[in-house]
């Protein structure tokens, strides 16, 4: 929950506004609060915007936000979120890490709205601390910070820390809070303004099934994949993954081919080379390491099995993700 100020003052907040922030859920966080002060009629949240110059920061998707005050005028806010953008490479500056170390010691409540985890966890504030992140980020966190226990959930509150994984997350995670601090019929009016349909729970999962997201409605074959997706390293051949799940090869076969159109092995490789890409993209680990960790034995196997999936080569794909990325942050 967030950190009072007072037991009748309003909650202070102070969002910190990284180059190229995204902007979804940066404005699911800010406007529960302004909604909360309208329907109960009083100012139970103050925020304000930070940068690292005091400037106005442009948002991944071109809009420029007017920000408060500058990095050195910031003050000691009680409670902080970090908003950033997708980046995979994110770099903490040494101004902004000290002020989040000295908020940190003062005990103040940090968070972070979708990738801003990856931002807390490079300033070393997320360690022997639960988090979550953007889905698209969670092989290549979990190989960069061991130390932090990452979840799949909406949202994550561990003590003095909370993480959402972005996008309409952040409303879920800024309504939790306001039923926490001012009732649970009040988060619901706000929920309702804004058509929400309902406040999910911290550990409601960010994907959809891969019923929903594949198609797949068979529940055996839904169980193969299942498997499939936690056995990447090391893949599993089609005789143990039958044997697994109750079903003989042939007939997984069939239910492949008629429900995603691929075969168990094509399906099977695809999975790995997307986790693959995601690593390239994420991660400064060598070819060679990603394709270990993707389950392929050799750099050539790997690339091969790359070249033929995406059209280029792993180091290309890599070059090119990190040449836009590097345009994003320029």
């Amino acid at each position: 929950m967030f950190k009072l100020s007072g037991k009748r003052d309003p909650i202070r907040i102070g969002f910190y506004l990284a180059r190229k922030f995204s902007i979804v859920p940066f404005i699911n966080a800010v406007d529960p609060l302004r909604m909360a002060n309208k329907l109960s009629g009083q100012t139970l949240f103050e925020w304000a915007f930070i940068s690292r110059d005091g400037e106005p920061v442009e948002a991944i998707n071109g809009m420029t936000i007017m920000v408060d005050r500058a990095l050195a005028d910031a003050g000691d806010f009680p409670n902080v979120i970090c908003c950033v953008g997708f980046d995979p490479v994110i770099e903490v500056r040494g101004p902004v890490k000290a002020w989040l170390r000295k908020l940190n010691s003062k005990g103040a409540h940090l968070g972070a709205l979708g990738a801003g985890t990856l931002f807390l966890a490079e300033a070393g504030l997320l360690d022997g601390y639960r988090a979550t992140i953007h889905w698209q980020y969670l092989e290549s966190f979990a190989e960069r910070f061991p130390e932090t226990t990452l979840t799949r959930n909406v949202f994550e509150i561990d003590r003095n820390r909370f993480t959402c994984a972005g996008g309409t997350a952040a409303m879920d995670m800024v309504l939790h809070f306001i039923g926490l601090h001012f009732g649970h019929a009040l988060a619901t009016d706000v929920s309702d303004q804004f058509i929400i349909g309902g406040i999910r729970e911290a550990s409601a999962q960010q994907r959809l099934s891969h019923r929903a997201r594949l198609g797949i409605t068979n529940p055996k074959l839904l169980r193969v994949v299942d498997i499939m997706e936690t056995h990447i390293e090391e893949p599993l051949g089609l005789p143990r993954l039958a044997a697994l799940t109750g079903i003989s090869q042939r007939q997984m076969e069939r239910l492949f081919r008629n429900q995603v159109e691929l075969s168990p092995i094509r399906f099977y490789t695809r999975l790995r080379l997307l986790h693959a890409r995601r690593l390239l993209h994420q991660t400064d680990m060598s070819v060679l390491q990603v394709g270990i960790a993707s389950g392929f034995g050799t750099t050539e196997h790997f690339s091969r099995s790359f070249k033929a999936e995406f059209g280029v080569s792993p180091s290309a794909d890599r070059r090119t993700a990190r040449g836009f990325d590097a345009m994003d942050r320029a």
